[in-house]
């Protein structure tokens, strides 16, 4: 298509083009004005003379995270938590839409979908509270449970045995539910011919699943997949903010923590920004990289 030709459609589609631009102008806004706060990551930001007033620093910041005695633990942690989150947590939403898939009991369908997607609105200060209460060894109901078989009370918060489940278990209660949205509506878009042809075949519902369900939501998977690969180098701030302490720091410190608390705990602007910059970049360079993989392996990729 010509570049004459493709104006030529524009303009006969003004209107359908004009609803558009409300959204542009809040995608530019919000999304590209910012990027100009990039730059604080190398200067020596100062409040009187703003972004553009403050003396240019180089890559000094960058040098300082590098060279903090923790650097590399907050990297390690960040990665393992989040390598965690990835593989375990981006394949429970496609079991819980394949297994709703196969519920015929409408009401318990709809009522399970429900409940699944309710955690998701409950914020992490509310969720880490009802942990709290439900794993303390002091009265919490978990303990008293396996109380009565036998067991010995547990401390499950703030104790590193159980910190990575707890971590990683919230976070897929929180979520499953929600993910799984998508992958309903692309369970809901199979043809249901194919359904109906695997059966002539003999195929049971088994085999249904194995050979036409997850053929169907396959792409959406691939897609969904290299966009969560970009999160590798964001653990989630609010949730280990809250689930990590003292006992735990030496595997829960993240790197989404520690922008937060040089940024604002610190006033380090600059150097949280060089920190923030940096997963920035390491996050799209895994996006780009697992987009070729994922090209290369199952000829789906995001562009």
């Amino acid at each position: 298509m010509t570049e004459s030709v493709l104006w030529k459609r524009i303009w006969r589609h003004k209107l359908f083009y004009l609803f558009m631009l409300p959204g542009i102008i809040w995608f530019f806004l919000f999304s590209y004005v910012p990027l100009f706060g990039v730059q604080v990551a190398f200067r020596d930001f100062m409040f009187s003379g703003g972004f553009t007033g403050s003396p240019w620093a180089g890559l000094k910041y960058f040098q300082q995270f590098f060279s903090y005695y923790q650097s590399f633990e907050l990297i390690r942690n960040t990665i393992i938590i989040s390598l965690m989150k990835l593989l375990i947590g981006f394949a429970m939403p496609i079991c819980l839409a394949i297994l709703l898939n196969e519920v015929r009991n409408i009401k318990f369908k709809k009522t399970v979908q429900t409940l699944s997607y309710l955690p998701y609105f409950v914020s992490w200060i509310v969720v880490v509270t009802l942990m709290q209460r439900l794993l303390t060894p002091s009265g919490g109901p978990i303990n008293e449970l396996l109380g009565v078989f036998g067991v010995e009370p547990i401390q499950f918060l703030n104790n590193t045995t159980w910190f990575y489940q707890i971590v990683v278990g919230s976070d897929i209660w929180k979520n499953i539910g929600w993910n799984s949205i998508i992958y309903m509506a692309a369970i809901a878009g199979i043809d249901q011919q194919l359904y109906e042809a695997a059966k002539i075949d003999g195929a049971g519902r088994t085999r249904q699943m194995w050979h036409v369900t997850l053929p169907g939501i396959r792409n959406i998977a691939v897609i969904l997949f290299i966009l969560s690969a970009g999160s590798l180098m964001s653990a989630g701030y609010e949730q280990l903010l809250l689930l990590n302490g003292p006992a735990t720091a030496a595997i829960g410190s993240v790197l989404d923590v520690h922008v937060i608390s040089s940024g604002i705990g610190e006033g380090r602007l600059s150097y949280a920004a060089a920190v923030g910059l940096f997963q920035s970049v390491i996050a799209l360079i895994l996006i780009v990289t697992v987009n070729r993989i994922a090209r290369k392996v199952s000829d789906v990729s995001l562009f």
